[in-house]
């Protein structure tokens, strides 16, 4: 008789409670003291199994013992999903014996879910911070992967479906190996294990057109169909104000936009100036100071502005310069929604394009060749960059382009690894947190 109709679950009565086949009763004693998780996993589908059939492993094993056995090229110790005890688990459950086979499932699942999960989990200091939900990857605690395992026809499909990773991840893991070799660079391998770390945090795919900024190089590509078609040197965050790792959508554009001086970039600098020159430095700066932060907020005069409060950090005022060539935003910017007031924008200071390290902005991304970018994502509508019109002009992209802000200190280039400079000094950090036992975000 099959298996699955052994544990297949019975109509019950109310408060009747399910009896279970030797299988299913082995698998549930062998549960004790597992991951509480997984026991409720297992629970939930009345224990039926993932990886056995007709008293029998499948052949689906396979892929599992051949995943873990080479998690070291992931930076991931195979013994801590109990590699080399796989090998004799599956031995006894040839045997064929209800408690050998449920120690076999139990075995394999804890070992896919343990390494399947980790695999696509960063460790904290490595993490992303994904403003839309649309490119965000999915978590995936052991539990939630042996969901997928057992929803489809093949759970080494499924293995393989989950085990597939994004090109940035896949050139660092084949440069791990020669890195670690007798012969080898212990200094290249522990960054390459770095920043393989970093790269785990990214998505599988990144989508058929998407934009990429490189903040150690300081760059933007645009990508088609994973091909590079353009690209642009582009300035990034100071080392005090730095840009962070993230991802998110642009959805619209921004023509002849406002800069909204940060409050307190208005506390420690304009103020301070206004009291030194005067309220009509305001004017030759194009600046305005408005009264809230409502969409009805009225522009003040400078006379109604306790300036010398606003320097102390008595009051928070809010101020914004005016389109124009001098405005700091330039003609265009790019905005993907996000919580931490990070945009890619134009900009009128031209000289740090020159220069080899751009870490020059708040945070933002100030592009080389902003309407060249608009030309690549609003189309016809990029017409409108440059034009005069009212301010604060909205454009819509008519398709929506994923944006990741990547931070790689070692990043393959041309067949290459291209070293750059720990321009955050993110690196130790990392280091040491992959120096500890694993706590994955």
């Amino acid at each position: 008789m099959p298996l699955s109709a052994r544990v297949a679950p019975l109509p019950l009565a109310a408060g009747a409670s399910v009896r279970l086949g030797p299988f299913a009763e082995a698998l549930r004693a062998q549960l004790t003291g597992a991951d509480p998780a997984i026991a409720a996993f297992y629970r939930a589908r009345n224990y039926r199994p993932i990886w056995i059939r007709g008293w029998r492993v499948k052949p689906d094993a396979r892929a599992v013992v051949e995943a873990v056995a080479r998690a070291r090229d992931d930076d991931l110790d195979p013994e801590t999903y109990d590699a080399a005890g796989l090998a004799e688990v599956l031995a006894r459950a040839q045997s064929g014996r209800s408690a050998d086979l449920a120690a076999a499932e139990l075995a394999l699942s804890q070992a896919a879910g343990g390494y399947l999960s980790d695999l696509h989990t960063p460790r904290p200091g490595a993490a992303m911070v994904y403003a839309d939900a649309s490119v965000a990857p999915p978590k995936l605690d052991p539990a939630s992967v042996l969901r997928i395992l057992a929803a489809g026809p093949s759970p080494a499909g499924a293995v393989a479906n989950l085990e597939r990773m994004n090109p940035i991840y896949d050139q660092l893991r084949a440069a791990l190996p020669a890195a670690r070799a007798s012969g080898g660079d212990p200094d290249r391998a522990r960054l390459i294990a770095v920043n393989l770390e970093r790269a785990r945090a990214l998505p599988a795919e990144f989508g058929p057109r998407y934009l990429l900024v490189d903040a150690t190089a300081q760059k933007l590509t645009l990508f088609e169909d994973g091909r590079a078609v353009d690209s642009m040197p582009v300035v990034v965050g100071k080392p005090s104000e730095p840009t962070p790792a993230m991802a998110g959508v642009v959805r619209y554009a921004v023509v002849r936009p406002y800069w909204n001086i940060p409050p307190d970039l208005v506390r420690n600098s304009v103020a301070p100036k206004v009291l030194r020159y005067g309220p009509a430095w305001l004017e030759t700066q194009h600046m305005q100071a408005l009264s809230d932060w409502t969409a009805e907020a009225r522009v003040l005069s400078p006379d109604e502005v306790d300036w010398a409060a606003v320097a102390s950090g008595q009051v928070t005022l809010r101020m914004r310069q005016l389109p124009g060539p001098e405005n700091m935003m330039g003609q265009v910017k790019f905005v993907f929604p996000n919580s931490l007031g990070i945009y890619l924008h134009d900009t009128p200071l031209r000289r740090y394009f020159s220069e080899t390290q751009r870490t020059e902005s708040s945070g933002c991304v100030r592009l080389a060749a902003a309407p060249r970018l608009a030309k690549w994502l609003l189309a016809g509508d990029a017409r409108q960059v440059g034009e005069p019109g009212p301010p604060e002009t909205r454009v819509a992209l008519a398709q929506p382009i994923p944006v990741y802000i990547v931070y790689f200190t070692a990043m393959p280039q041309g067949g290459a690894l291209s070293v750059r400079p720990d321009i955050y000094h993110r690196d130790s950090r990392l280091e040491a947190a992959l120096a500890k036992p694993a706590t994955r975000a």
